[in-house]
């Protein structure tokens, strides 16, 4: 009786201290949600992240995790990037209370735990970044190397892989920026996205590598300039021949003829008016 009675005020106290834990996490989701104004959906989101990530935290050893301010502040911003959503992200990493470098590592922790992939387009991309004139090259680009890389897993055998994320799409628009010799900040993709410069900068230089041997495709204005390059090779042709043939008809004309051979002496008399003054 006494160990069935110890058993049940040991469930009693983690069910308060879990109730209590709870309640806390959801005024800090509230408190934060309405500081960085994300909305009453993104803030229902939040709070189920949260409590899927205190269940699945206890699997992890991350020091991070065990600050709930820290656990809240990731939620909220999976949350505010499932529903597109716009936020202050410096004002995010203050309320969080921890270095920027901590809090990326932990992000990505949370994002492995519960299996959550930030959606993010290009048109989403070149709106936020002001670099609209990129994205068409750069979907090509991510285009083209999910194709090659999962055709090098198909050959050694693996599953293919999943290139939709942050990383990949950032990496592509500045892939296109390098190509096209435009200017794009790498530190805005990776403090808005939680990414790491070096690991951005590496798959950004394999897709430069990689986009050379993109096939060029026949676009409109390719098509028109190619026909207008060919007409343009025509004209010459044909003013070539008409001269030629102008100059044939002068040539054998009996005016031609007459001219050539005033011409002909003119140069013969030329040089015999050089010689005598040479001698």
């Amino acid at each position: 009786i006494k160990a069935e009675y110890g058993e049940i005020q040991t469930f009693q106290h983690y069910y308060k201290r879990n109730n209590l834990r709870m309640n806390a996490e959801r005024q800090m989701i509230e408190n934060f949600c309405k500081k960085l104004a994300v909305g009453k959906a993104s803030e229902r989101a939040a709070q189920l992240y949260t409590q899927l990530t205190s269940a699945a935290a206890g699997r992890s050893n991350h020091p991070s995790l065990n600050h709930p301010q820290v656990k809240v502040c990731i939620c909220i911003e999976l949350s505010a990037r499932q529903h597109r959503l716009s936020f202050e992200k410096p004002f995010l990493l203050k309320l969080a209370g921890i270095p920027q470098r901590q809090y990326k590592t932990a992000y990505a922790l949370v994002e492995s735990l519960l299996k959550v992939k930030t959606l993010v387009t290009f048109d989403q991309l070149g709106v936020q970044f002001m670099c609209g004139g990129l994205t068409a090259r750069a979907a090509k680009i991510h285009s083209y190397y999910t194709k090659r890389l999962n055709q090098r897993q198909a050959e050694m055998g693996y599953p293919p892989l999943d290139l939709e994320g942050a990383l990949y799409k950032c990496a592509a628009v500045l892939a296109s920026a390098r190509l096209t010799k435009s200017k794009v900040s790498q530190k805005d993709f990776c403090s808005t996205f939680s990414l790491t410069i070096t690991q951005l900068d590496s798959i950004a230089k394999d897709m430069v590598v990689l986009s050379k041997e993109m096939p060029e495709e026949r676009t409109e204005e390719s098509i028109a300039s190619q026909i207008h390059s060919r007409a343009g090779a025509e004209k010459r042709v044909t003013k070539e021949k008409e001269k030629v043939r102008e100059d044939l008809l002068w040539r054998f004309s009996p005016l031609g003829q007459l001219v050539s051979v005033y011409n002909q002496d003119f140069v013969e008399w030329k040089e015999k008016m050089l010689q005598i003054a040479r001698s």
